[in-house]
């Protein structure tokens, strides 16, 4: 293969910048490239660029394996985490108040709190669990049938009226 480095991958460590080393810390960590990305503060094409320059700096064919090598190698051990270029805050506001059973709420309205689908200030990330992921596409769904339905209602009666 044209650019891959030659020998025992464990001597070509130095080869690596800080982002390449930080972003295989990751991979060792068991995140993917958008997970990677969003706490990089990259996009996910970055993310893989990175790791395939390391891998070609490592010599070695996979993700997995670089990071391995690095891991035995004591890198992750004493690395400085990688800096981004630019400041961003990871939340948008203080931590979410704590909800001490509110007691103007019933228990039917905590039941169906399944938050919003879209990132808010009290909830900067997409945190819903399986349920609500299932459930945000139906109420979707039901919300959009139940829209079409009063529209069509709304011009048969027109129609009526103008005839």
């Amino acid at each position: 293969m044209r650019g891959r480095v030659q020998g025992d991958p464990d001597n070509y460590i130095s080869l690596l910048s800080a982002a390449q080393i930080e972003t295989l810390r990751h991979v060792f960590e068991h995140k993917n490239s958008k997970e990677i990305a969003r706490l990089m503060g990259v996009s996910p094409h970055t993310v893989d660029e990175r790791v395939r320059r390391s891998l070609r700096k490592l010599n070695v064919s996979n993700r997995i394996e670089a990071a391995r090598i690095l891991a035995r190698n004591g890198v992750f051990d004493h690395v400085t985490p990688y800096q981004p270029l630019t400041y961003q805050l990871i939340d948008l506001g203080g931590p979410p108040p704590a909800n001490d059973g509110d007691p103007g709420r019933s228990t039917a309205g905590r039941v169906f709190d399944i938050g919003s689908p879209f990132p808010t200030a009290s909830q900067p990330s997409n945190r819903h669990g399986l349920m609500e992921r299932i459930i945000w596409p139906i109420l979707i769904a039901f919300a959009t049938i139940l829209a079409f339905s009063a529209l069509y209602s709304i011009l048969v009666g027109l129609g009526r009226v103008l005839t």
